[in-house]
């Protein structure tokens, strides 16, 4: 419904649905607070004192707003550190995210000011297609140049995009930009805001300014925005007479829509040739030039794999993989048999290592007794064990799970008994053969009639009991040598898995010096009779 809001002479407002809500979270310095707050907040809502950060744009539905707003805090979760990222990557999987689109390069004193005037003016208008007139500009009160450009990019193929388009122009150029701009959840400083090495603000500047002039404009300060709806306001709508809201100015809802996210001018649109725009690039049968969508292509276009090809006379499948869509089909295939877009971390066929699967995207088969009971969706990680019956074992996995499972299919010296040893020892009934045994899956909670059986009863080890205390309750809720005891445990299975799991457990506190110090120790160390020679240690992180 389109209105006119008779308190602002010639303002057009928009009424939402209230089941799209859009949330930011906000970063802090060290000494004023978390480095990422553990809830998000409505644009709407005032900026908090401290704040020098903002998110991306999550559009929230109105259950995940309700569901965060039981917790008192943020950190009451049990599968992620805070609530925010879990709210974060389910909005990710299902692209409810708007990426403000911006431009920066840290090489101010290096290059100068017109050299990064030079490179953002020729990517704006020349890779991106937008007036570099258009755009604001500010000081970040450091050693950066910033570009607000009035535009979003939606959802993760479109940030990708973006990155890749930046990082090809930089190859060409020869242009420093800051490339890792354009990942996923990065925080963007805040206008107005002061830099805390510098204690200098973030001031706007024109694109013609001398350091004179900026050293004038940095004296003058300024002022933090009321909310971050003002900034969106103030920088990326093009049409200045169309607000970010239904309701009258000081009463604004947070339970409404941006009407920028629906407007045509301020989506941010790639160039595209005419046979991508005749046809949809999964149904396309030319493998993309574009690495950038090479995957989404090879989730429907790979070759499939099957959990029950050469079952005959041979051991069962062992598959893991995470869900990247629905059930489609291809003529191609087996008359139409059911397909599912996926990932797959590492998959063994019936037949061995005579068909595999190893870090690549590709399409799940399932058998028409598979698909009865699969009730896994995007985002959702899986291992399947098929075999002759073609009625196969499916568990819904936790990341790490999925990953570790991968892992022991694919490196030297393992294999699908190897997986299956590990899948018992995780508590799963892999029995024999037959139908399927569903643990909960890390996003999505199962129907109880999905499940014929439990897990079957084990005892599990200390080291396992911590790492399932840890998950549960917070990594912070283990002593140092309890961490330790976790550590040498997941690097049994492989550096990686173990690095993953911290770093998944510890979010934004995860320091990688430090972790890389500890498990390099545990490797190194024979004391105990423990074996990694088949972990192989990276380079330092620096």
């Amino acid at each position: 419904m389109i209105a006119t809001d008779k308190t602002v002479s010639n303002e057009v407002t928009t009424t939402f649905n209230s089941d799209e809500i859009p949330c930011v979270q906000y970063g802090f310095p060290e000494d004023k607070g978390p480095f990422r707050e553990p809830k998000l907040r409505t644009i709407f809502d005032p900026i908090p004192e401290g704040a020098i950060t903002v998110s991306p744009i999550y559009l929230l539905t109105q259950k995940q707003y309700d569901r965060q707003e039981r917790f008192e805090t943020g950190y009451e979760v049990s599968e992620y550190r805070i609530i925010a990222t879990e709210l974060q990557d389910e909005c990710e999987s299902k692209g409810r995210v708007r990426y403000p689109v911006h431009v920066e390069s840290d090489v101010l004193r290096e290059e100068g000011g017109e050299t990064l005037i030079e490179w953002f003016r020729e990517f704006v208008e020349e890779w991106l297609n937008v007036p570099f007139k258009s755009c604001d500009l500010y000081f970040s009160g450091s050693r950066s140049i910033h570009v607000h450009v009035p535009r979003f990019v939606s959802g993760e193929d479109a940030r990708k995009r973006l990155k890749q388009t930046a990082e090809s122009f930089c190859e060409e150029t020869g242009a420093e930009l800051d490339c890792g701009l354009y990942s996923s959840k990065r925080l963007f400083r805040l206008p107005g805001v002061k830099h805390e090495k510098t204690g200098l603000p973030k001031v706007e500047i024109g694109d013609t300014w001398d350091d004179v002039e900026v050293f004038k404009k940095v004296q003058q300060g300024a002022e933090i925005p009321e909310s971050y709806e003002v900034v969106l306001r103030d920088l990326f709508i093009l049409d200045k007479t169309v607000r970010l809201t239904t309701e009258p100015e000081g009463t604004y809802n947070p339970f409404t829509k941006a009407n920028i996210f629906e407007s045509e001018r301020s989506r941010l649109r790639f160039n595209t040739t005419e046979a991508e725009t005749r046809l949809p690039l999964i149904e396309q049968q030319e493998h993309p030039d574009d690495p950038a969508d090479v995957p989404l292509w090879a989730q429907y276009n790979y070759k499939e794999f099957s959990p029950y090809a050469l079952a005959a006379g041979n051991g069962r499948s062992v598959a893991a993989l995470e869900v990247k869509g629905g059930a489609f089909a291809r003529r191609d295939v087996r008359e139409g048999a059911t397909l599912i877009p996926a990932y797959f971390f590492g998959a063994q066929g019936c037949a061995g290592r005579e068909f595999i699967k190893e870090t690549e995207h590709a399409p799940l088969q399932l058998s028409d007794r598979d698909y009865e009971k699969w009730d896994y969706a995007e985002g959702d990680y899986v291992v399947i064990i098929g075999g002759q019956s073609r009625s196969s074992r499916i568990f819904g996995v936790k990341p790490y799970q999925a990953a570790t499972v991968g892992k022991i299919l694919m490196r030297e010296g393992g294999g699908r008994a190897e997986a299956l040893e590990y899948l018992s020892n995780e508590e799963f009934d892999i029995g024999a053969a037959g139908s399927a045994v569903s643990k909960p899956s890390v996003k999505t909670k199962r129907r109880a009639d999905n499940s014929t059986s439990q897990p079957k009863p084990s005892q599990k080890s200390e080291a396992a009991k911590l790492q399932q205390r840890a998950e549960q309750y917070g990594i912070k809720s283990l002593g140092h040598i309890e961490r330790l005891r976790v550590a040498n445990r997941l690097l049994k299975q492989d550096w990686e898995v173990a690095w993953e799991w911290f770093k998944q457990q510890f979010g934004s506190e995860f320091k990688p010096d430090v972790t890389w110090t500890h498990f390099k120790s545990i490797c190194e160390n024979t004391k105990y009779g423990n074996d990694y020679s088949h972990v192989k240690v990276p380079k330092r992180p620096y």
